[in-house]
């Protein structure tokens, strides 16, 4: 069984400060790597929305959810995507209302030269840790996002119970 450690005992061991120094360094290396190398008006802001529109496209309205962040949010991104020639928005043929996102063809190259940069760095991952560990580690993350999650709707609900 494995020894559980204090934050007194071992500070190294701190959950946020170890989640902010892996945060810090990722968006380091997608500057560095992804952004400014091949597409200088790309920034690490950019990244997790420009690859959830994927290769089929997505609603502003789902990506928003998919990204748990507002409409206006992903909005001002899709606005300055388009302004890089990354994305273009389309009406849905099926509802007017429905605002859909696509990458350009351009988007489309790029987010393949991403997803194939992410790809290499999830092999140094796992040839760094094992494989076995890096699955584990990706399900404690999932796990962890969504205790957050639920935790955060939780105390949005609360803070509106008191509001009324």
């Amino acid at each position: 069984m494995a020894e559980i450690h204090s934050i007194s005992e071992d500070p190294k061991r701190v959950a946020p400060k170890l989640v902010y120094l892996l945060k810090r360094f990722i968006d380091e290396w997608s500057s560095k790597k992804l952004c400014v190398v091949h597409h200088p008006g790309f920034n690490s802001a950019h990244l997790p929305l420009f690859m959830s529109i994927g290769t089929t496209g997505i609603s502003n309205n789902a990506l928003a959810a998919k990204l748990s962040v507002t409409k206006q949010a992903t909005s001002k991104i899709v606005k300055e995507l388009e302004a890089l020639n990354m994305v273009k928005s389309e009406k849905s043929p099926d509802d007017a209302r429905v605002v859909m996102l696509y990458l350009t063809e351009e988007g489309t190259k790029f987010y393949n030269y991403l997803k194939g940069q992410v790809t290499e760095l999830e092999t140094q991952y796992r040839k760094e840790v094992g494989s076995k560990n890096y699955e584990i580690a990706i399900d404690v993350m999932l796990k962890l996002v969504k205790f957050h999650e639920s935790y955060n709707c939780s105390a949005n609900s609360a803070t509106e119970k008191q509001i009324n």
